[in-house]
């Protein structure tokens, strides 16, 4: 039996031996008895630590402490490449065209067909801004040539070139027929050297056939293209290179269930570059902001321009380290930075080695501590809530929810409950809007808060009709700096006491 049936059964026994041992009274008159009562019921409890929270909010990996439990947020941002040797050793593509003439042999014999081999030399140049390049090994590229005459169809070529070396030293040579007036080959692995810097040399042999003309004068056109050329590695020049970069990024402190602003303090923001170049570099911040949604933007580094010379050094080295103040949005805040960084910021004219491997990469270690000044704050939380023990609900004139409330937390929390069905997916009623205060613990002793939520018989079913109880919590630290530990919890214990009130009927 459930416990309001005992208590009704133990009634009726009460009563019938009262009237089995007394029974010279009479009670032929009585028609009703008014039982009143009252059921204490423990439904629901919660307990969760510091700790606790962070994991439900995913954010766990993100948080270090100390052996004593003092927490902070680490934001890492590693090995934001600024500067790739790629970026200074890929080529724009080539594209030229020549027309190349030569006295007819046969001017006077327009039925002569002769074979000829005409000759002429060609430049190509590698356009680049920023380097000059006198030996060094191609990554890729291709060369794609293609040739026309007055004569016919080109019938062979050789095409040579001392620029290029393969891996014996030997000189480039290419034989091959031309079909269609097209022929080409690719740079992979090939070695340039060069006196003249980006510049490479070819002689070209073309074999025509000769139909017969009386043109006094033979032509032939060239055209030649060169695509994706780039180099693993370049022996040469490097001129002054700079180039913009912008980080726009978006953190969140915690999940949508929370939101807010936090007034921290001892932010430390420490950056470190490396710069595996063989020259040396520079890197200037000029904008360094966090955006808040409603709040002005607040500067994270000053003064500003921020400069920093970065030699060539294999390792990571800090460039700078400094600790801010500022407002921080905990539902998702906005970094936003801009800088840039040179390459030979003296502009030095010495020879020099550069690798497509070479690379200033950047290092960004953001920690924002746990200590902070916080009002209303909203944080939302759920509960179960068990009635089932409840039966005849009927007879309940009146239920009374009685939380306690045990914390270690130096926050003072503003709640409001309002009963949830799950089934429905709606708020059935509003407990308490106006919010109770739950005590902070200044002093890490535990402070208990009682609160009670009166249920009239009006609002009596809807309460009965709800499986969890919605907890609307805000957050105020009373303007006191407060600092947040991984062990510091909240303990909340729900029972329900439901006095009911009826008559019991006999015959």
């Amino acid at each position: 039996m459930k416990v309001s049936k005992i208590l009704f059964v133990t009634f009726a026994i009460a009563l019938l031996f009262a009237s089995c041992k007394k029974d010279h009274y009479d009670v032929s008159n009585v028609h009703g008895v008014v039982a009143e009562g009252e059921l204490l019921l423990p439904v629901s409890s919660q307990s969760f630590t510091v700790m606790d929270l962070m994991e439900r909010f995913e954010v766990a990996d993100q948080i270090s402490w100390t052996e004593d439990g003092d927490m902070w947020f680490s934001f890492k941002y590693d090995s934001i490449t600024a500067i790739s040797g790629m970026e200074l050793l890929k080529f724009k593509d080539v594209n030229f065209h020549g027309h190349y003439s030569f006295d007819n042999p046969f001017p006077s014999s327009p039925f002569h067909s002769v074979d000829t081999v005409v000759s002429f030399g060609h430049t190509i140049t590698f356009e680049s801004d920023d380097v000059h390049v006198l030996r060094a090994q191609m990554k890729s590229g291709h060369l794609h040539f293609k040739v026309e005459s007055n004569v016919g169809n080109v019938q062979h070529v050789v095409l040579r070139s001392s620029n290029i070396k393969d891996a014996m030293g030997r000189d480039f040579e290419l034989d091959v027929p031309v079909h269609n007036n097209t022929f080409g080959f690719t740079l992979e692995d090939v070695m340039l050297v060069t006196d003249e810097p980006n510049t490479l040399d070819f002689n070209f042999e073309l074999r025509l056939n000769v139909q017969g003309t009386t043109d006094p004068e033979l032509y032939v056109d060239v055209e030649a293209t060169g695509e994706d050329l780039a180099f693993r590695e370049m022996y040469g020049y490097v001129d002054v290179y700079e180039t913009r970069n912008c980080i726009d990024s978006v953190f969140t402190l915690f999940p949508d269930n929370l939101s807010g602003m936090l007034e921290v303090e001892g932010v430390r923001i420490s950056v470190k570059e490396r710069n595996t170049f063989t020259l040396g570099a520079m890197l200037v911040v000029d904008t360094a902001m966090l955006f808040n949604e409603g709040e002005a933007p607040v500067s994270i580094l000053d003064p500003l321009p921020l400069v920093a010379n970065m030699p060539p050094q294999p390792q990571a080295t800090e460039v700078f380290n400094q600790r801010v103040n500022g407002a921080v949005n905990v539902a998702g805040g906005r970094a936003f930075s801009t800088s840039t960084f040179i390459v030979n910021p003296e502009g030095f004219s010495e020879l020099v080695t550069v690798v497509d491997t070479s690379r200033i990469d950047t290092e960004v270690d953001v920690e924002i501590p746990f200590s902070f000044t916080v009002d209303d704050i909203a944080y939302l939380d759920t509960t179960k809530m068990d009635l089932s023990n409840l039966e005849l609900p009927d007879m309940i004139e009146e239920l009374t929810m009685d939380l306690t409330f045990i914390s270690t937390l130096p926050l003072n929390l503003k709640a409001s409950f309002y009963a949830y069905d799950s089934e429905s997916e709606r708020i059935t009623d509003t407990l308490l809007d106006e919010g109770a205060v739950i005590r902070a613990s200044l002093d890490g002793r535990p402070t208990t808060t009682d609160v009670s939520l009166v249920v009239d018989e009006r609002r009596l079913e809807n309460v009965m009709h709800s499986d969890r109880i919605i907890m609307a919590y805000w957050l105020d630290s009373d303007g006191n700096n407060v600092k947040l530990n991984v062990n510091q919890k909240l303990d909340m214990y729900l029972k329900v006491r439901a006095k009911y009130y009826d008559n019991v009927e006999f015959n």
